[in-house]
């Protein structure tokens, strides 16, 4: 009897799926945790320092629905580099908290002082961020704006 209740039990353990994978990357990303990572976005871009902003990205990103991980980094490498100062201005239309996932649909205003003859140029339009769970850690995988004309 003992043998064929651990036989049971032992097949059992291995026709179940385990699931090994942290409580912490599987609950639900909150509207106060996308708020924080929204102002922590804007405040690594203002610093114009790109580590810490790429950081922020996930490998698999992609930027208005086309630009991929490699190009989102050069783009914004050559943005700091002509950039003297910037100020990144944020309000937030909605956020859809998903268990994994949120998405973020807000306006933007950025105000970039440029190094070369101290022009000033002014960016605004709608964005919107797709944000995942990646190993505890929420990242961008997908970010698109749009620009007022």
């Amino acid at each position: 009897m003992k043998k064929k209740i651990f036989i049971w039990v032992f097949l059992w353990i291995l026709i179940l799926p385990l699931d090994i994978s942290s409580s912490e990357s599987r609950r639900e990303v909150t509207q106060e945790e996308a708020k924080q990572f929204i102002e922590e976005y804007i405040q690594r871009f203002m610093k114009l320092d790109l580590d810490p902003y790429m950081e922020l990205f996930s490998k698999q990103a992609i930027e208005n629905r086309v630009l991929p991980y490699a190009d989102i980094e050069e783009a914004y490498r050559r943005t700091i580099q002509k950039t003297h100062s910037l100020l990144y201005n944020m309000t937030l239309y909605s956020i859809e908290p998903y268990t994994h996932s949120a998405f973020v649909r807000g306006r933007y205003e950025i105000v970039q002082r440029l190094k070369k003859k101290d022009r000033v140029v002014n960016l605004s339009g709608e964005i919107q961020f797709y944000l995942i769970r990646d190993n505890s850690f929420l990242k961008i995988r997908e970010i698109n704006y749009g620009k007022d004309w």
